[in-house]
């Protein structure tokens, strides 16, 4: 994860990459987090609790993602 994010910073910084769609990325790879541990909810107390604090950040972040890119668009 470490090396995506690196790499996501790296294209954001040489202007490859907007907020916009690095917010929705973010989202995404948290939404996908939050399903896999809840996958793993009957082995792990915590992972519930866990994975809806991830999807609701999550649902955050694509709805930020999104209000950025519309913003940017009829800004153009």
């Amino acid at each position: 994860m470490q090396v995506l994010r690196q790499l996501a910073t790296t294209v954001l910084s040489r202007g490859r990459i907007s907020r916009g769609w690095y917010s929705i990325l973010t989202g995404v790879a948290m939404l996908y987090v939050a399903w896999v541990l809840g996958s793993v909810s009957a082995t792990d107390a915590a992972a519930p609790l866990v994975g809806l604090v991830l999807a609701i950040t999550g649902i955050w972040c694509l709805g930020r993602g999104i209000l950025l890119e519309v913003r940017r668009h009829r800004g153009a």
